[in-house]
């Protein structure tokens, strides 16, 4: 038995997408070319990997077997190459970073600018987007570094699929806008209160939803957005209060009040790339510009002194 590597990149994919079409755009080829990529690796394995579903197809239980195998062989494949690349000691090649929102506007162009500035011959790709789609999208190869964020509410990710970079903690105020500047900084005081928040399904949507129940009542939210420059735009409107980040204070309209919570509350801010990855040297060049666009625009910025740099 042989198995084609390039086939079992295309299992692994159908395995996570659930179906042919998706495949096919992930992987940029014709839902047609995925089939009979698929016919082979069935043939090369001498049992069926597929089955009819509906109007699609799942695979069988030897589908998910191999399926589990070829994310060990496909980890260990870049894990050799990121070490044959660190012998060659050149950064240089495309890297895809994916950040969320404030990130992306404060530490990401810093840091990609300082890698570009050192190694010219570097290309660099970035999108903004919540670290829910982004982080599934770095196990599968679709980004090469990705920033994310821990809530307290939310276990922190620690996954050994992952190499992860602690780089600060981000301390969450309150946001008041002009009618509402008499408002204690206290969720029980603001049962009943509107409030703007990041979309259903994002922790900046969650952090609002769970510190309104550990007070004891549900919050009612108005407007929604995972932009904290639309968010604090209509906080200024007085559409609603809102939690915001220490490094989103900046965007902060005028007649914006912010305010320190008691206990403090804060959101770990850190990076990931795939286990093993950390060794290409493009990526730890962009590890070592992270570092320090975070020394300069966190520990530099007297707005920012609240976020504390994790060792």
């Amino acid at each position: 038995m042989a198995l084609d590597v390039r086939r079992l990149r295309v299992l692994r994919e159908l395995a996570a997408r659930g179906t042919i079409a998706a495949t096919a755009e992930a992987l940029s080829y014709t839902p047609s070319a995925v089939s009979q990529q698929l016919s082979t690796l069935e043939r090369e394995a001498g049992v069926e990997l597929l089955e009819r579903h509906g109007r699609g197809v799942r695979l069988t239980d030897a589908g998910r077997l191999l399926a589990r195998h070829a994310d060990g062989v496909l980890a260990r494949l870049e894990a050799a190459e990121a070490e044959l690349e660190a012998a060659g000691r050149t950064v240089m090649g495309t890297l895809r970073v994916a950040s969320f929102n404030t990130a992306a506007r404060w530490i990401v162009p810093h840091a990609v600018a300082g890698l570009l500035a050192s190694h010219p011959h570097v290309e660099a790709h970035v999108v903004d987007d919540d670290p829910h789609a982004t982080i599934p999208a770095l196990r599968l190869g679709e980004f090469d570094v990705v920033l994310g964020h821990d809530f307290p509410f939310e276990a922190p990710l620690r996954d050994p699929g992952f190499y992860r970079v602690d780089l600060f903690d981000d301390e969450l105020h309150l946001a008041f806008g002009p009618s509402r500047q008499g408002l204690p900084a206290d969720f029980a005081a603001l049962e009943g209160v509107p409030w703007v928040a990041g979309h259903p399904g994002t922790s900046c949507h969650g952090v609002v939803v769970h510190a309104c129940h550990a007070a004891g009542h549900e919050p009612r939210i108005v407007a929604c957005s995972n932009d904290y420059g639309v968010i604090l735009e209509l906080v200024s409107r007085d559409l609603g209060v809102s939690l915001a980040p220490r490094i989103a204070h900046r965007l902060a309209p005028p007649g914006v009040r912010l305010e320190r919570l008691d206990p403090p509350l804060h959101r770990r801010i850190h990076a990931l790339c795939r286990a093993g990855a950390e060794r290409r040297p493009i990526v730890a060049a962009f590890l070592d510009q992270l570092r320090a666009a975070v020394a300069r625009e966190v520990e530099g910025d007297g707005r920012l002194l609240a976020a504390r740099p994790v060792a």
